[in-house]
């Protein structure tokens, strides 16, 4: 039963993923700072440290894949909406996918 909860979660976390780098890629820098005016960052940085790099393989998520869909403009796309949240945030991401 906890392989089909993992798959599950992991199906579920890759659509988030996906949706977030298409927004990331297709949303102008207003668009994305006002759609997350209403996000708690805290909660954000929060939920991401339940994944680490085992976490995200045992979900079924090719790490390396996630690596190499994440560009240095959507890096610097994150900081110029977020500012210094974007820091914060983007350091997290980068230790998820070492």
């Amino acid at each position: 039963m906890n392989d089909f909860s993992n798959y599950i979660q992991g199906q579920i976390t890759k659509k988030k993923i996906e949706k977030g780098l298409e927004m990331l890629r297709n949303e102008s820098p207003a668009e994305l700072k006002r759609k997350l005016q209403k996000v708690n960052v805290e909660e954000v940085l929060q939920k991401m440290d339940e994944y680490d790099k085992n976490r995200l393989q045992e979900l079924g998520i090719n790490v390396n894949e996630m690596k190499s869909r994440v560009s240095e403009s959507d890096i610097a796309k994150i900081k110029q909406v977020l500012g210094s949240d974007g820091e914060r945030i983007i350091r997290k991401l980068q230790n998820m996918l070492r």
